[in-house]
């Protein structure tokens, strides 16, 4: 079993898990920690490595590291550990790159690793302005030192890192949503003057708006497709479908009623949970 008292430990914006397989891109091995420890040695680059097109390395910080220079009273007590993006003066201005990032801490007692990640799951976006991500206080030094912990083995340790690049057509989340606006929203009335005048192959409503989505009506007085000549077609169609986004879907419950002037009943026909195609 593994002791798990140690995930109080680390910062509240932070996610610490154990897994068993070692990290898939990157492992930075450290042999006599207490020296770098003692000499203060502010900074450790580790060697570039490619993972998702681009290349990458991490910031060790062994004493840790205060970016903004005001938390004196912990400084020197934390692991700071970082991810940098490199060698991008070749890319295109406006550049970004959208990672889920996680770092890992070899446990020799359990023969396992701490896996640590966004605690809200948050992906990182690099971009000209921000080519280092990481965490100010990884571990405390005090419990990363701790022969119990499993972390400092006869003097080594071992930091791992995945960095995986998230597409761009998966970087948009989606969202299903119902909604029943009230009845007075729900209706629109189109009135068509002097229809037996109409000579248009198709009519189009105004636009009207319901709920969160703008429509219109599409009107084929002689029929559309099969029924040409024989039938009035009438759709609901989504106004501005371009400006959506690629893949978009609106599923819609709607009655069409057309108003009866010479007989008592009105006709009608409902549609019911129906998606609206592209």
């Amino acid at each position: 079993m593994i002791d798990y008292y140690h995930i109080s430990l680390c910062a509240a914006n932070m996610f610490l898990s154990y897994r068993k397989h070692e990290p898939a891109h990157y492992m930075l091995k450290i042999e006599s920690f207490s020296i770098l420890s003692e000499a203060e040695t502010w900074k450790i680059e580790s060697d570039v490595f490619e993972a998702g097109g681009h290349k990458w390395r991490l910031d060790l910080y062994p004493n840790g590291n205060d970016p903004n220079g005001n938390d004196e009273e912990n400084e020197g007590s934390y692991i700071s550990l970082y991810v940098v993006i490199c060698d991008t003066e070749g890319y295109s201005n406006g550049w970004e790159v959208c990672v889920d990032v996680c770092f890992f801490v070899y446990d020799h007692l359990h023969d396992s690793y701490a896996t640590f990640q966004d605690a809200n799951g948050h992906r990182t976006r690099f971009h000209e302005n921000k080519t280092t991500w990481g965490f100010d206080k990884l571990i405390s030094l005090e419990s990363f030192m701790e022969g119990k912990s499993g972390y400092l083995f006869k003097d080594s340790c071992v930091f791992g890192a995945e960095v995986f690049v998230v597409p761009e057509f998966t970087q948009l989340d989606r969202c299903l949503t119902m909604t029943k606006p009230p009845t007075t929203m729900n209706t629109y009335t189109w009135t068509i003057n002097t229809f037996s005048s109409v000579t248009e192959d198709v009519l189009y409503s105004d636009v009207f708006k319901v709920g969160k989505v703008k429509w219109k009506l599409i009107l084929y007085p002689e029929g559309n497709i099969l029924c040409k000549g024989t039938h009035l077609s009438l759709y609901l169609g989504v106004h501005d479908a371009a400006s959506l986004t690629d893949g978009w879907k609106v599923y819609a419950k709607f009655k069409f009623r057309l108003l009866s002037l010479d007989i008592e009943d009105d006709i009608e026909i409902g549609k019911l949970n129906t998606p609206i195609p592209h």
